[in-house]
């Protein structure tokens, strides 16, 4: 893995909530990140990475589950923390005409967005852990 830059990875082993959010999902990725000494190892303290505009629908063992439904997508996100990494996971559902049409413009700027909103707050969280806040 690279220092401070998100590779995409399958979704993790603590990934459970949002394998079960979505019923056969028609898109799905993850990105994960080192964490460094200090930094969280609660997930909702990562929810600034889709800049906390969604609320947490549940939590549990590590993994923070947020509803991300727009335009018709049945779309969800979740952050998970494990002993070394963040990670950042997706799945979308299309469920009409509509939703498929604004799926199939975003989805080729999802993962450029999902690593820059993960470096960003990851860069943020690492110097508070730096600074001691």
């Amino acid at each position: 893995m690279i220092k401070d830059k998100p590779v995409a990875v399958a979704f993790p082993e603590g990934a459970r909530l949002i394998r079960e959010a979505v019923d056969r999902p028609d898109y799905q990725d993850a990105y994960a990140m080192r964490l460094h000494p200090g930094m969280p190892r609660d997930p909702a303290a990562w929810t600034g990475i889709l800049r906390d505009a969604f609320p947490i629908a549940q939590q549990q063992d590590g993994e923070a589950l947020m509803n991300v439904s727009t335009a018709g997508l049945d779309a969800w996100a979740s952050i998970v923390i494990d002993e070394k990494h963040v990670t950042l996971c997706s799945s979308v559902k299309t469920n009409a005409l509509r939703s498929r049409l604004y799926w199939g413009a975003v989805k080729k700027v999802h993962p450029f967005m999902a690593r820059a909103m993960m470096v960003r707050t990851h860069r943020k969280l690492a110097l508070a852990a730096q600074h001691g806040s």
